[in-house]
């Protein structure tokens, strides 16, 4: 009877550890999966939270020893049953689905067994139980700091039930504490006081370092352990003595060092441990195995090559980039000489001498594929990523070319731009002509001209040039200008243009307000009764908002004598004395601009306005522009492309589209 008893319970505990959690709502088929083949699972919602819904997902995680993976299934209803299948990976152990309505970012409803969760054992691709799977059970139901588990069940606290699942791991052929040292021990770690576990740990770790066949991967994991986990530095240098003895030049070696080389406090000590590290793990050494840490001569070689920028080790700083890809060397590049330039640090003519000795690695570089990880593989995305960061560069150069007056070598840089750099950028096109100017060479500059006004890419100063040169080739007269201008831009930038202005149409009550304006007086828009009303709300520092001002001078000027279009100015989201800030500011660049100031809130800050406009932006970023018209916001856009030309475009057009509104 006692043996017959004991089947019944093995029988059952069995059934209870395949199927504990999955009540009568989820089955699997085959039941339990088994790696490396496809699975089936059946959900019926009834008595849950789903039970009504006419659109379920699931959510599903499996382990595959120490490392945790997602997937999101599709699910399809037949009979009141909800289904889906999923091909688990070869070396999978263990899984859990959660069931939700919506969206992964917008969960509306959600069933997760009532907190008992839905999970089951993985067999390995022999149907057998794998080594891990009691291991990732006990890390599943227990609390944990892995955030990919949030959700599938509600984690509950047992020291029995981690020893009990401890138990059962270890008995698994080919399972051992060493394979899972770091989840053992805090799984253990949740059974013991803190004293208690401390010595239980180091005993454990102890008893792993006297294994004379211990690897690199295990030393690896006994050495963090004691720095991060039981923050015992004596222990984990004594750890460290044995990996540089057994594997000098191992991944791990590498990394220790790396970390003694971040942990500098002094430039010179920084510069000192980096070249160090560099002689001890050569990067060509590296490139011929390379692994995962790419990210660790990234680092180093960035870091120094800083070092050597600051304190004007120019030799030393260019001779790195022999050995560099191109996304490292355009790294160096712009964090050193483009942020030189654009703060006006710098000896203008030293940056220039290094950046020409700089690109050509550039162009030789630039179709590497260095950048190819970023952008997930996709190789079309990392090299016009590539093209861009490289255009990017020949600005720098171009620009340190004007400012040293070497105008031959910056036109010469011109040519090296990719086909959508070649007169994209406004600046760099008025750049282009006033050294063509230098050179004198009016040709170039009215087909430059020509081309710009095609690529909707000019500044104000390029439209004076523009507008002098048609004059003076239409004997004095300006007549035609403007439909020139306009036939000059294709049709299809046109229905561009259109487009997107169409899509930035929106209609929106504007709150009331009274705001004072620069000369002391106040703005009611009350007033603007069967107007066209352009409000620009900026700031001070806000880089992009001032980068936007000479096309908003553009749709000024362009509407000046237009007494039913009004352009406004609002200084909003400032500090300290706000108005002197704006109205010097405004002054100094010489904007004929209607300036106002945003009012103070009930929470102290300067931006009731654009506050109250919230609702409708979903966001808080500036530059903003919008177009009211009848106290209804018509027209919302957020941001600067970068050209004048453009940006005084798109509110001309919106404005003319409203104008023509019944």
């Amino acid at each position: 009877m006692n043996k017959h008893i004991a089947s019944i319970c093995w029988l059952l505990l069995c059934i209870f550890f395949s199927n504990r959690s999955l009540a009568q709502q989820l089955s699997w088929s085959p039941k339990p999966p088994v790696a490396g083949q496809q699975a089936e699972l059946r959900y019926d919602p009834k008595g849950g939270d789903l039970e009504f819904s006419d659109q379920i997902s699931g959510s599903l995680i499996w382990s595959e020893g120490s490392e945790w993976r997602s997937s999101t299934l599709v699910m399809t209803k037949a009979n009141n049953l909800w289904t889906s299948s999923y091909q688990f990976p070869a070396n999978a152990v263990f899984a859990a689905v959660k069931f939700f309505q919506g969206t992964t970012e917008k969960v509306e409803a959600s069933d997760n067994n009532h907190g008992r969760g839905f999970y089951t054992a993985v067999l390995s691709t022999h149907k057998k139980t794998a080594p891990g799977t009691y291991i990732a059970e006990a890390r599943f139901i227990t609390p944990n700091s892995n955030m990919l588990l949030n959700g599938y069940v509600n984690p509950v606290l047992s020291a029995g039930k981690i020893d009990s699942l401890l138990t059962r791991e270890f008995a698994i052929k080919g399972s051992a504490v060493s394979r899972y040292l770091a989840d053992y021990l805090e799984l253990k770690k949740n059974t013991m006081d803190e004293a208690k576990f401390k010595s239980f740990a180091d005993q454990v770790l102890q008893h792993e370092l006297k294994n004379k066949k211990i690897d690199e991967d295990l030393l690896a994991a006994i050495q963090r352990y004691y720095a991060f986990n039981l923050h015992s530095a004596e222990q984990a240098a004594k750890v460290e003595q044995i990996i540089f003895k057994k594997y000098p030049k191992g991944s791990t070696a590498r990394f220790i060092a790396y970390n003694r080389v971040a942990t500098q406090k002094t430039d010179e000590g920084y510069r000192n441990a980096a070249e160090n590290f560099l002689k001890d793990f050569p990067y060509q050494e590296w490139i011929q195995h390379p692994n995962k840490q790419a990210f660790i001569y990234y680092t180093i070689h960035t870091g120094l090559e800083i070092n050597y920028f600051s304190s004007k080790h120019y030799d030393q700083f260019l001779a790195m980039f022999k050995a560099f890809d191109f996304k490292t060397a355009n790294e160096v590049y712009r964090w050193n000489l483009t942020k030189s330039e654009m703060t006006n640090t710098g000896d203008k003519k030293v940056l220039f001498e290094l950046s020409g000795k700089i690109l050509p690695y550039l162009f030789e570089r630039r179709t590497d594929g260095s950048y190819r990880e970023d952008f997930g593989g996709d190789v079309e995305k990392e090299q016009e990523n590539a093209d861009n960061q490289l255009d990017d560069r020949l600005f720098t150069h171009i620009s340190l070319a004007y400012a040293t007056k070497n105008y031959q070598d910056g036109l010469a840089a011109f040519k090296n731009l990719s086909p959508k750099g070649q007169y994209g950028n406004a600046d760099l096109n008025e750049m282009h002509m006033k050294m063509l100017k230098e050179m004198g060479d009016s040709k170039a500059v009215f087909a430059l001209l020509e081309a710009s006004v095609k690529a909707n890419a000019v500044t104000p100063a390029m439209f004076v040039e523009m507008k002098q040169i048609y004059i003076d080739q239409h004997k004095g007269s300006a007549e035609g200008y403007e439909k020139y201008l306009s036939a000059l831009i294709p049709e299809d930038k046109k229905a561009e243009m259109r487009a997107h202005v169409m899509a930035g149409m929106v209609s929106y009550p504007l709150p009331p307000f009274t705001l004072e304006s620069a000369d002391g007086g106040f703005v009611s828009s009350s007033d603007w009764k069967d107007k066209i009303v352009v409000i620009d709300f900026w700031a001070t520092w806000c880089r992009p908002c001032i980068m936007a001002f000479p096309g908003m001078q553009l749709l000024i000027d362009q509407y000046a004598n237009d007494p039913q279009v009004e352009v406004y100015m609002i200084g909003t989201m400032q500090f300290g004395d706000y108005k002197a800030k704006s109205v010097n500011y405004v002054k100094s660049q010489g904007y004929r601009f209607k300036l106002l100031h945003d009012a103070v809130g009930d929470n102290g800050e300067q931006s009731k306005v654009f506050k109250s406009l919230t609702p409708l932006f979903k966001s808080g970023g500036i530059p903003r522009k919008i177009i009211v018209k009848n106290g209804i916001v018509r027209y919302s856009s957020e941001g600067y492309g970068g050209s004048p030309s453009e940006l005084k475009d798109e509110l001309a057009m919106a404005i003319e589209i409203l104008r023509t509104e019944k």
